[in-house]
């Protein structure tokens, strides 16, 4: 077997051995199976390109085609040439799952189930590493350089993964990444020659190398300092990571990420449906519930991470409620649309049983919401059982006194110090003795009676001082001011997100992303959390009040500043204009600007090891172009000599870096006309190009030698005639190395460190680059005759 075939067999069984750590990220090894098929196909084919006489950027290309008719068996979009062959349509469902797993990404956790798009995303990002520790350990002959997308794999369970990991499939990435060191450098050593003793003599195959024993022991050396100095307390202090902005928090990260997605479904143009109910035995339920935001910052409430739960299946406590408290049990069977693909499931409030589900769904009594870590909503048909209490408004009034140290509201009550709303709220609760006097006095304030109307041109952050000044808003607004200003008066409060009561259509409701909206949740002892919306009832379509409410506040809204404009449509009654879009709260995770996009912490850790491995792919290329920028600029015509001769030779150099790019050899014992004579023969150059590299030769000669140096002109299309006469004569693989990485720059890096500069032809001659060369003085016929000497 040649040592191309056998490297090309190691380093395949090297990347299948780095995508391990991601077994930490599914449920099943079914992403492995299809990965093993793909990386297989992938081998065989290299194998095969590596058997015949092809050039050198075959078998590369080969593995790529394999790769890709492999990934097209494994998730056709039904439009395929022979099932195999990728058609437009291909691309267009490769396209497609590559953004729905981008939007899973932000809303599972690991582990996860088998999901189309993800097993796509690992599926591909384990062919893409193959194909790259081929390129670096086989054809570049290279393999240090592929521990870099052999660590990005590492990198992925780590950015996904709340807990702590398994560590043996990282030590058994590691021993891949060492299986192709070791295969390479032995490839090496038998390519040199013989192998001899440490006293001279040769040895035979069978018999260990002292140079290999010492290697080893090096090998082991290193591995265990590896090992043991992350372990050391002064090497990775506990925390270091959590401390950074924005990384230590990877649930609020996924919250922010929801609500990003949700709110741009709030301002969809076309009305969409996302939920029906149907069968539902309560004639005027309340609103549909899907998640509870309860950390109140300066810009409004936000989501906590999420808290450990248990199965829905496993059963419901019984609501808080007072013994005295009745309840009338309903059910409902509800279907989400496809459009409503987040982690939680939509339930009306106090749920005791539901149907239809698997035990990844938990419910959360701290939220009460029903969410899963692994699963959306999206298509999904369950039955739900839930209990509607029967509350008056005098239960309330004789609720026992709040106790601020009790654990289920002791967190509800923190509240950014604001002098408006304290002020408001003192204005608003004087007088009033039980808690339901306050909450329905707080309510009331927010009424078209007070000047405030309902106003979606506005944004969706809550700047409480500009909400109180302008009372302008939508339910967003005036569901985190009716929280923030009920949390100053001392009574817990939260916001909530979901659907009010949409249309009525066919024996069922049928909720749109116009019924989406927010309100606010308060917490009474003895009964728990219980709604309340401060939002003007004229605003919003399937507006409801509960029977604890005292009574709806008077809005006199006009009908042209409803959410919905004054185009009428279909209603819960049938009589009322649809309602248009609000948005949700916006969370605080990190600062300003939040609201406008995801940040760069969160783009990071989306794209996190996939871009690090890109950027530092490109990086030689990038310093290449940039470098040859530079010069290019630089070699025109100066005012001065200094600058002339300065020119030239920038010029020059960027021809060497242009033949070693292109692989002609740079000899540092040669003049400058001697590397371009023999260049214009070894480069097959054109007439353009041999007079462009000629004047190149004669200007770098007059800077280095003459008195004074030539005006250079013309220096940029000679460089580019030479450059393209070059690149017209090589062959695929150099003309791809010298755009990706090329030698130039890896040269200098590799010098840079050593602790040196790579030696150069064009070597510094009196004050190079600016400077003047140095003169002697010598005597002819009583005179001095300067000449230059090099």
């Amino acid at each position: 077997m040649s040592q191309d075939r056998r490297l090309t067999l190691v380093a395949a069984g090297a990347a299948l051995l780095a995508a391990l750590p991601v077994t930490t990220v599914f449920d099943h090894a079914t992403w492995a199976v299809r990965a093993a098929l793909v990386v297989a196909a992938m081998c065989g084919a290299a194998l095969l390109a590596h058997g015949g006489r092809a050039p050198r950027w075959a078998p590369g290309a080969a593995m790529a085609l394999a790769g890709l008719l492999v990934l097209t068996w494994l998730f056709p979009s039904g439009r395929e040439y022979g099932g195999v062959i990728p058609a437009p349509g291909t691309f267009a469902h490769f396209g497609a799952l590559l953004r729905t797993a981008g939007d899973e990404m932000r809303r599972f956790a690991a582990p996860v189930s088998d999901r189309e798009s993800l097993l796509f995303v690992a599926v591909l990002g384990v062919a893409v590493v193959a194909w790259l520790v081929d390129l670096f350990a086989v054809v570049l002959r290279r393999p240090a350089l592929a521990g870099l997308p052999m660590l990005a794999v590492y990198s992925v369970p780590v950015a996904v993964t709340d807990g702590s990991t398994s560590w043996w499939p990282f030590v058994l990435g590691a021993v891949g990444f060492l299986w192709l060191l070791v295969a390479d450098n032995v490839d090496r050593v038998r390519r040199f020659g013989r192998r001899f003793s440490g006293d001279g003599h040769d040895l035979d195959p069978w018999q260990p190398s002292p140079l290999a024993a010492a290697g080893q022991r090096l090998g082991a050396v290193g591995v265990g300092l590896a090992v043991l100095v992350p372990l050391v307390p002064f090497a990775m202090p506990g925390g270091a990571l959590d401390r950074l902005d924005g990384w230590g928090a990877p649930d609020e990260s996924r919250s922010v990420s929801m609500l990003a997605e949700f709110a741009g479904r709030l301002r969809q143009g076309p009305t969409v449906t996302m939920v029906t109910v149907t069968n539902t035995t309560e004639p005027d339920p309340y609103y549909l519930r899907l998640n509870t935001l309860d950390r109140l910052t300066e810009r409004g409430f936000a989501e906590r991470p999420a808290g450990t739960g248990r199965p829905v299946l496993d059963g419901f406590d019984r609501p808080a409620w007072d013994g005295a408290v009745t309840s009338t049990e309903h059910r409902a069977d509800i279907v989400v649309s496809a459009g409503l693909g987040d982690g939680y499931l939509p339930i009306y409030a106090w749920p005791s049983r539901i149907d239809g589900v698997d035990r990844s769904w938990t419910f959360d009594p701290r939220t009460t919401v029903v969410s899963s870590r692994q699963q959306t909503a999206a298509g999904r048909r369950y039955s739900l059982t839930y209990a509607r209490p029967d509350i008056t408004p005098e239960d309330l009034r004789g609720a026992a006194p709040l106790d601020p140290t009790d654990p289920a509201v002791k967190d509800m009550l923190a509240v950014p110090a604001n002098a408006t709303a304290r002020s408001t709220v003192a204005h608003l609760v004087r007088g009033k003795a039980t808690q339901l006097d306050k909450v329905t006095a707080i309510r009331e304030f927010f009424s078209t009676a007070n000047d405030f109307r309902y106003d979606t041109g506005v944004g969706p952050d809550i700047d409480i001082d500009g909400f109180l000044r302008t009372r302008h808003g939508f339910c967003v607004q005036y569901a985190a001011a009716f929280g923030w200003l009920l949390r100053e008066a001392g009574i817990p409060s939260r916001v909530a997100i979901g659907f009010a009561r949409g249309v009525k259509r066919n024996g069922g409701t049928v909720l749109t992303n116009r019924e989406l909206h927010a309100w606010t949740e308060v917490y009474f002892p003895g009964f728990g959390w219980l709604p309340f919306d401060a939002t003007p009832p004229s605003a919003i379509s399937g507006s409801a009040d509960t029977s604890y409410v005292p009574g709806a506040a008077a809005t006199g809204e006009p009908e042209d500043q409803r959410r919905g404009g004054p185009a009428p449509g279909p209603t819960a009654t049938g009589n009322e204009p649809t309602p248009g879009p609000t948005a949700p709260v916006v969370t605080d995770p990190g600062g300003p600007g939040d609201a406008a996009g995801p940040s760069i912490v969160e783009l990071l850790v989306t794209a996190g090891p996939w871009a690090l491995v890109l950027l530092l792919l490109l990086s030689p290329a990038a310093a290449r172009r940039r470098a040859r920028g530079n010069r290019l600029a630089r070699a025109s015509s100066g005012s001065t000599e200094d600058a002339a001769r300065s020119h030239a030779h920038h010029a020059w150099d960027e021809l060497i870096d242009t033949m070693l790019d292109y692989r002609l050899p740079v000899r540092d014992t040669e003049t400058p006309r001697a590397t371009v004579e023999r260049l214009v023969v070894e480069g097959r150059l054109h007439e353009r190009a041999r007079a462009g590299v000629r004047q190149l030769n004669e200007v770098e000669e007059h800077a280095r030698y003459a008195r004074r140096p030539l005006e250079a002109r013309e220096l940029r299309s000679a460089l580019g005639a030479v450059r393209e006469d070059l690149a017209g004569h090589a062959s695929a693989a150099i003309r791809i190395r010298a755009v990706l990485l090329p030698p130039s720059v890896l040269r200098r890096w590799r010098a840079a460190l050593h602790g040196g500069r790579p030696p150069r032809v064009a070597q510094a001659h009196g004050g190079r680059h600016g400077g003047r060369p140095p003169r002697v003085a010598q005597a002819h016929g009583g005179r001095h005759d300067y000449r230059a000497v090099s």
